[in-house]
């Protein structure tokens, strides 16, 4: 013992280590409802606020993808475009428009730049497309210029900042799980410090008082053990939680939206290099190199993907093999000059024709994107109920100790009256 705490009196030695382990029990407790009460707070933010971001910036860069990749294909209908296509393009572009209006709610200096260009650019390319359908209307090949000038704006503008919205999005929803993960290591270091305090203040009045056990530090003791070990316990329990979502739902989900990305544009490099009539080589080129990402970007996805995933996974890249094939066909047809029968094949509608082949690629891809999606909300809904009750738990847990503490050097005190 230190020689200042031996020159105390024994009633003041006993008051300063009554105060001490009370200290360190109230940090215990504090420390743990502050700790407990952060992890429930970034669960709950996966699950209310930046996974529903997440899920709103897929939503508005599928609709502005997918109404690039319909507007060309309405387009190759030279005026007479089916309904069911220009029905799906006005709704993709009133899909985007919604989901910018929920974007702008939540959104940061940076989300709010980018909702900004969106804002202002979508009308533009809304207006770049309906110029080019009254010149196809009109059957006059300026119309091909204006859409290709439309899609140009799509992707080299719309399309990036909307992808910086889900990057940042995605960003938010890694940085909650990372935090919600870490390892409570204050809270182990206190209640470690409070348990040897509270042992070492009984041996030191056993051998004082020749009294084997002080039933209120005991019970201080079991207090600071139940709060140490029910607080590792659920804190270890909702981290592994939100951690599977992470491992098996986030990555998962920043592949599989960058696998439908992927899809969307290639089809939209199909139509347009039949649009552009013997000019669209480039588009050609950008279609081969995207499809060889695809599939990359499918296999990487189902190697890691849970199995009950990894099938419908596996489901897509069947499809996209199927579609590159007529994919080759098509281009046969057009580089041989029979460009009618090229347009035919791609604007075909049966349940065997090309575009049926890009139809369940497009929703295989949703499907296992929605399910990953669940998945990372579940996990993390798990994880917060891990935690339940444990808040109002650890105050009651640290009044008691602080109470048991008082009550175990009570009677000793009262010896010196």
């Amino acid at each position: 013992m230190p020689t200042v705490l031996r020159r105390l009196a024994t009633p003041d030695l006993y008051r300063l280590i009554a105060v001490a382990l009370i200290v360190l029990g109230v940090g215990l407790g504090g420390t743990a409802l502050a700790t407990v009460h952060h992890r429930a707070a970034l669960t709950e933010d996966i699950t209310t606020l930046s996974g529903p971001l997440s899920v709103g910036a897929q939503e508005l860069y599928r609709s502005l993808s997918d109404a690039d990749a319909t507007a060309a294909t309405a387009f190759l209908s030279n005026g007479a475009e089916r309904t069911e296509l220009r029905r799906r393009y006005l709704d993709d572009i009133a899909r985007a428009s919604a989901a910018l209006t929920v974007a702008t709610r939540d959104a940061d200096d940076a989300d709010a730049a980018r909702l900004a260009v969106l804002t202002a650019q979508l009308p533009v390319y809304t207006g770049l497309v309906e110029t080019a359908r009254s010149y196809n209307r009109l059957g006059t090949p300026l119309g091909g210029a204006y859409l290709r000038e439309a899609s140009a704006l799509m992707r080299q503008t719309l399309l990036p900042q909307a992808q910086g919205l889900f990057a940042s999005a995605q960003g938010r929803v890694d940085g909650a799980q990372r935090d919600a993960t870490g390892f409570p290591w204050p809270v182990l270091l206190l209640g470690v410090l409070t348990v040897a305090g509270l042992v070492g203040a009984q041996v030191l009045i056993a051998r004082r008082t020749n009294r084997v056990f002080n039933v209120g530090l005991v019970a201080a003791s079991l207090v600071a053990l139940v709060v140490l070990a029910w607080s590792a316990t659920a804190l270890s329990a909702a981290a592994g939680r939100v951690d599977a979502g992470r491992g098996e739902g986030s990555a998962l989900v920043s592949a599989l939206a960058d696998g439908r990305r992927l899809a969307l544009q290639a089809r939209a490099d199909e139509a347009l290099t039949l649009i552009a009539r013997g000019s669209g080589a480039a588009f050609e080129k950008d279609y081969v190199a995207v499809m060889a990402d695809l599939d990359r970007v499918l296999g990487t996805a189902a190697a890691h993907a849970p199995a009950a995933d990894r099938r419908l996974i596996e489901q897509a890249r069947e499809h996209a093999d199927r579609w590159s094939d007529m994919h080759r066909n098509l281009r046969e047809l057009d580089d041989r000059g029979d460009y009618l029968g090229a347009v035919a094949q791609a604007t075909a509608t049966g349940k065997t024709d090309l575009p049926a082949a890009f139809e369940q690629l497009d929703s295989a891809i949703s499907t296992a994107l929605a399910t990953a999606n669940e998945r990372v909300d579940k996990q993390a809904g798990q994880g917060d109920s891990a935690l339940t009750g444990l808040e109002i738990g650890l105050l009651l847990l640290t009044g008691g100790l602080a109470a048991a503490v008082i009550l175990g050097f009570r009677p000793r005190l009262r010896e010196y009256r």
